[in-house]
């Protein structure tokens, strides 16, 4: 991380836990889709202003995909499993995983947090604030309708553990980046080793790389939950990809298994 980017970490202000997060940008584009319908109701469109009332609903229906997208991620971060969102939205679960997961990981990408650009004030608790305020001036919810939804805004600790797993992750990620270095450089001195008194201690240091790449996606699984089952079977992948190494029976491309394997189990997600 450059220092540019090592300073924006630093002023933006803490996050709250994945889930809140989620659902305080939720809020965010339901708001927007009441301001724009109750604008769009009153809005003139002249006679010779055709397409207008197109524009103006497609804006509507990109706010909607987006809420829908908002919803799927929320109920990740609550623990629902994608048999469960498929029975919601009526699909399979496969095809749930399918349509879904990219958001999912677009989100675990962000750090599981809103990004403040341009959808609300990026203090979380500024944000909840401005919400509670809209909503009460709308439907009368009295002055805390969005923030008592988010235990931990007013929960410090909560917080705190939150944001000192966002930090371990990006900590793993970084790991797992080397580790996949560190087994393409073992995969070739492996191969360089074939049929020399080196070859045995060759492959053993490559299976531990595997070994090793595989208790990052175990903690992984353990920290990001709404990923937990893509990392569990990259796990998976990198132990099988070690022990066939040690067993002598390990791909010949052995080094391009390194994450392509993992990527491809993990279609399967069930979790």
């Amino acid at each position: 991380m450059d220092e540019a980017n090592e300073r924006t970490e630093r002023e933006r202000p803490p996050a709250l836990a994945p889930a809140d997060e989620a659902m305080l940008a939720r809020a965010q584009t339901l708001l927007e889709i009441v301001e724009s319908a109750l604008r769009d109701v009153a809005q003139p469109y002249p006679s010779d202003d055709h397409g207008g009332l197109l524009r103006d609903a497609l804006f509507v229906q990109g706010l909607a995909q987006q809420l829908v997208d908002q919803a799927v991620i929320a109920e990740r971060e609550r623990g629902a499993s994608w048999t469960a969102l498929g029975n919601a939205a009526d699909i399979s679960r496969q095809s749930a995983h399918e349509r879904w997961n990219t958001k999912v990981g677009a989100w675990a990408l962000t750090g599981r947090q809103r990004n403040g650009i341009g959808r609300g004030p990026a203090d979380p608790a500024e944000h909840a604030r401005y919400l509670d305020r809209w909503l009460d001036a709308l439907v009368g919810k009295g002055p805390d309708g969005v923030s008592r939804l988010l235990p931990s805004l007013h929960d410090q600790a909560a917080r705190d553990e939150a944001n000192a797993r966002r930090t371990e992750v990006k900590q793993l990620q970084g790991r797992a980046e080397e580790l996949r270095k560190e087994c393409d450089a073992a995969y070739t001195m492996a191969m360089e080793a074939t049929d020399t008194d080196a070859a045995e201690d060759k492959r053993a240091v490559w299976a531990a790389r595997h070994f090793a790449h595989a208790e990052v996606y175990d903690r992984l699984a353990a920290i990001e939950e709404p990923l937990a089952a893509e990392h569990r079977r990259r796990a998976t992948t990198q132990r099988s990809l070690a022990q066939g190494i040690l067993r002598g029976r390990a791909p010949a491309d052995g080094a391009g298994m390194t994450i392509a394997s993992g990527d491809a189990q993990a279609e399967g997600a069930d979790q």
